[in-house]
């Protein structure tokens, strides 16, 4: 990426096959141009969702504060910053519910796939804003949605837009409104599992428990007492609150690479035998072996659709698995994940099929 006549030197992770995916787009570069013209000397600078550190490093010198929600972001930034030599060691970051900084002058925002995850950001940000601050929303033309524009127009009274670039378009809100609607920064999850779930705005599967998940706990083994359980990407945690329910000497695991779905984990499944992990790799419980691992493995990353992710799961699901311990997926049948952990298990069977969705049982 080229900002200010100098190649900054970027690179995705976690890593890609796919060439044509960058670790920058258009929406960055059109933040950067529009801050420029704001001006950026003696401001106090916030980056948000900025997914492999593009911005922080064209902004480095002003010493941005970093709002990170995905561990991969914070490994992106930090890889990032190292291949610009640039000290990571040095990089300062806060979780998108602890903002630490009082006002804030220019906020860079790349606009999240998830309107709710947008919200709660934008009205963090709005906390901490003032009648001279700027707030730049960054994002994609063909991602847009009006509902973008409504969730600004709440709680800013000035919102503009620049002209499109590469067909990428930045949203300027200032003046923001005193006082704006505070909307509650986690709810309540219906289900009908008799389980009190909440969880954070943004994380997946925010009104209900998806389908494939229901599929996955109707069809999960018997857990012994004390058995060692993992839910990998666990999301809000419904699944290790149902297995919880079910067995609660089991040992569980969480992991997840989404900050708020950790953070909304803890608020459905205590202290009692959890364990929680914020991380994008198994890597995090390295010294664990487990008798059941289970997973709903996640195919999306923002507007991207690939089963990379799911893949290196995979294979580090394998090396934490007990000799006679089981790994559970639930899954599309479309993306094919048979044939992928045929190649790592010694024996991979449907448990189930539901309409699109397989359970899969697999064994070293």
């Amino acid at each position: 990426m080229q900002y200010n006549n100098k190649t900054i030197n970027l690179q995705r992770y976690p890593n890609t096959t796919n060439r044509s995916l960058r670790p920058w787009s258009a929406a960055d570069e059109l933040l950067l141009f529009e801050a420029q013209k704001i001006g950026l000397e003696d401001k106090t600078i916030a980056l948000g969702y900025d997914t492999f550190g593009a911005l922080a490093i064209a902004l480095h010198k002003h010493k941005p504060h970093s709002i990170i929600n995905h561990n991969s972001q914070l490994k992106a930034t930090k890889l990032n910053l190292d291949n610009n030599g640039l000290d990571s060691k040095d990089f300062e970051y806060v979780n998108p519910l602890n903002i630490k900084t009082k006002n804030v002058d220019l906020v860079l925002l790349k606009v999240p796939k998830s309107l709710e995850l947008f919200q709660l950001i934008i009205q963090q940000f709005h906390s901490i804003s003032n009648d001279g601050t700027s707030i730049l929303c960054g994002f994609m033309t063909r991602n847009f949605t009006a509902s973008v524009l409504e969730i600004a127009k709440e709680y800013f009274e000035d919102v503009s837009q620049s002209l499109a670039v590469k067909k990428a378009r930045v949203l300027i809100l200032k003046k923001p409104k005193n006082p704006a609607e505070k909307s509650p920064l986690f709810h309540s999850v219906k289900n009908d599992l008799d389980l009190n779930l909440k969880q954070y705005s943004g994380v997946f599967s925010s009104n209900k428990i998806d389908k494939a998940t229901i599929i996955l706990l109707e069809n999960l083994p018997a857990v012994s007492a004390g058995a060692q359980i993992l839910d990998l990407a666990c999301g809000n945690g419904v699944i290790a609150a149902y297995v919880q329910k079910q067995e609660p000497t089991a040992q569980i695991s969480v992991i997840d690479d989404n900050f708020l779905a950790i953070a909304s984990a803890k608020l459905n499944l205590g202290k009692e035998n959890i364990n929680y992990h914020w991380s994008d790799t198994v890597t995090a419980v390295r010294d664990q072996k487990f008798d059941l691992i289970l997973c709903n493995p996640p195919f999306h990353f923002e507007y991207e659709n690939t089963i990379e992710i799911s893949l290196r799961l995979f294979k580090e699901a394998k090396n934490a698995l007990k000799q006679n311990g089981a790994f559970y997926i639930v899954a599309n049948t479309h993306l094919n994940y048979r044939t992928h952990l045929a190649k790592l298990f010694k024996e991979v069977r449907q448990v189930v099929q539901s309409g699109k969705y397989e359970v899969l049982c697999c064994a070293n």
